[in-house]
């Protein structure tokens, strides 16, 4: 009897593995299935290209050429591709409506930019412009203006690509009087005489300080007459008694502006030099201004030694300027 059960409990423990087993492999051929269909709804192309849940497909192909109609790159004047046309700059072309300026003038300038697949367009912006002297111009946007009197050199850059190059001449005009290129100083000072372009008599760094020193065209010619009697002094101090009638006119024109309400009350004139400058003093230190120069003062005040000299008389005719301040010539 005990036998009987004892075989009773193996066989019913042999049926419940049995049915365990089978479980178990019900469940794992549902996986297998379950992972099946799944792996056909994403689909197993390989052709470079995935597509969303939204439908959107995006193309990883790389064709070296990005386009981003998203960006707004008007003023990415940098780089030389627009984007927006996926085109290369391919070359800048500068253009001035004068090459020729007076000082302190302004003109418009253009930089066309043209892309490699045959497109333009002017650029305003992030543009590096190249100046030779750095110094003789302010660029503003399209407009240039002329701040120094010289020659000059401008180019445009962007990215690698260069402009074409373009001359510009600035001048400096007052009056109609057209002023001498300022003069490089070494080679001004290792002579005697100096330079004088223009050949007024008066040396072109003395003329310079004049005209930026002083704005009323009297003022300016009452300077430069002094500083054309004083210059005699240095081409020749042998001939000082034939000079010093220079400079006594240049002390009576200047003694007619400074004096002339008291002696002349000529209502006429509008203009009066300031009583108390020494302009004698105040040439002398520009025009005698190396050792040599004041080597040559010294001479002819050594040539004038024992004379009397003085004064013939204050009048406006002794002025040898015109109403615009710009000499005549010497009688």
């Amino acid at each position: 009897m005990r036998l009987l059960k004892t075989i009773q409990k193996l066989t019913l423990a042999t049926l419940l593995v049995l049915a365990l087993s089978a479980c178990s492999s019900k469940d794992n051929n549902d996986a297998n299935t379950t992972e099946q269909t799944t792996g056909t709804s994403q689909g197993g192309e390989e052709d470079g290209s995935t597509t969303n849940s939204t439908g959107t497909t995006n193309d990883s192909s790389n064709d070296g050429t990005t386009t981003n109609n998203n960006t707004n790159t008007e003023n990415n004047e940098t780089n030389p591709v627009d984007v927006n046309t996926t085109a290369t700059l391919k070359s800048l072309t500068l253009t001035l409506a004068k090459t020729t300026l007076n000082k302190d003038e302004t003109t418009d300038l253009s930089l066309q930019a043209t892309y490699a697949n045959n497109t333009s367009k002017t650029l305003t912006n992030n543009i590096e412009w190249i100046v030779n002297p750095s110094d003789a111009v302010q660029i503003t946007d399209h407009t240039l203006k002329a701040k120094k009197d010289t020659k000059v050199t401008l180019q445009a850059k962007v990215g690698n690509i260069l402009s074409n190059t373009i001359a510009l001449n600035i001048t400096w005009v007052v009056n109609g009087h057209v002023l001498p290129p300022e003069p490089d100083k070494a080679l001004n000072d290792s002579t005697l005489l100096g330079i004088d372009v223009n050949d007024n008599g008066v040396r072109d760094d003395v003329e310079r300080w004049i005209y930026r020193t002083y704005d009323h065209p009297i003022e300016r010619g009452i300077f430069m007459q002094s500083a054309r009697a004083y210059n005699l002094v240095i081409v020749d101090p042998s001939k000082a008694k034939d000079t010093m009638k220079y400079i006594d006119n240049s002390s009576d024109c200047e003694g007619y502006w400074r004096y002339w309400k008291i002696l002349y009350k000529d209502k006429n004139e509008t203009f009066v030099l300031e009583r108390y400058r020494d302009l004698e003093k105040e040439i002398r230190g520009i025009q005698f201004n190396t050792i040599k120069r004041h080597m040559a003062y010294t001479r002819f005040n050594g040539e004038l030694s024992g004379g009397v000299y003085g004064s013939t008389g204050i009048s406006k005719d002794k002025c040898e300027f015109n109403e615009n301040g710009i000499l005549k010539a010497l009688k």
